[in-house]
């Protein structure tokens, strides 16, 4: 029994040596504050390769990232551009770089014309009870193109992604491009200038909603490169809540129209029995 309980105490160490081995060891413990997607709906998607790879570019540099937040800031210092440029970009995807390029450059001024559409709706909109009047300002922010003049391209960045699809298993390759522009600060401000006026020029649109779009001209001004990502994030909700209403709006109008509809046409089918019945009763 004696010889039973030290082979115990003696296998009892090694074990706990070897844990503590282990942990000391190459492979490190697993950090609990670290969240693991390992969520199989989801597709995955992988960056296969990228402009400057073999230069040692990395797939997602930091004034990209940056960039896509709506700050330029880490973009303008890498790039030597004038602190008083505002910085733009445009992203497209095809199934090559020349065509994601095409797509991209050529979709700039689309781009910026959505861009300020969402501006527009999100902060113009929520005052605006009637839903007449958001239909006609979303149809002419929508309708208003922005003319970009004065441009100049700085750079261009191309992603090749491989997704594979969470439920099939299938495998796609695209390519992403991303093409930015800078511009002086009184090109960008002509240009909000340009798209408010002629959103207030729109047809159906009453002077509460253009008095509300040409307060928000300065605030645009102001606003030429987005440092908040939460402050961007909010607009996008509030564009969001806007579209929502507009399309629960048009819903509810639609159901009360067939319902009138509906209830006519039972009337008139009422008041053809009813004349039918008189018209029976003089015939017996």
């Amino acid at each position: 029994m004696k010889k039973k309980l030290i082979k115990a105490m003696v296998a009892g160490t090694l074990f706990a040596s070897l844990l503590s081995f282990a942990g000391c060891g190459s492979t490190p413990k697993a950090d609990p504050t670290i969240k693991v997607n390992v969520d199989d709906d989801v597709d995955k998607v992988v960056v296969i390769d990228w402009t400057d790879r073999t230069l040692g570019e990395i797939s997602a540099p930091t004034w990209l990232k940056n960039m896509t937040r709506g700050n330029s800031d880490t973009f303008k210092e890498q790039w030597s551009i004038s602190a008083d440029r505002v910085v733009k970009f445009s992203r497209a995807t095809g199934k090559t770089e020349a065509i994601a390029q095409a797509l991209s450059r050529a979709g700039f001024a689309y781009t910026q014309a959505a861009e300020l559409n969402q501006k527009v709706i999100g902060r113009v909109g929520q005052g605006l009870n009637d839903v007449g009047q958001l239909e006609a300002l979303f149809v002419a922010a929508s309708e208003t193109k922005a003319d970009m003049a004065g441009l100049r391209e700085e750079a261009g960045f191309f992603q090749k992604v491989r997704t594979t699809n969470a439920e099939t298993g299938a495998k796609t390759e695209q390519y992403i491009y991303y093409t930015i522009y800078s511009m002086s600060k009184d090109t960008w401000d002509a240009l909000c200038k340009k798209y408010l006026m002629d959103m207030m020029g729109g047809a159906n649109l009453e002077t509460e909603t253009q008095k509300k779009i040409g307060a928000l001209f300065s605030e645009m001004k102001a606003d030429a490169d987005k440092k908040d990502a939460q402050k961007q994030a909010e607009e996008k909700r509030a564009y969001d809540a806007q579209m929502a209403r507009l399309e629960t709006e048009k819903t509810k109008a639609i159901e009360q129209t067939a319902t009138a509809k509906l209830n006519a046409q039972e009337a008139q089918a009422k008041q053809a029995a009813a004349e039918a019945d008189l018209l029976a009763s003089y015939l017996m």
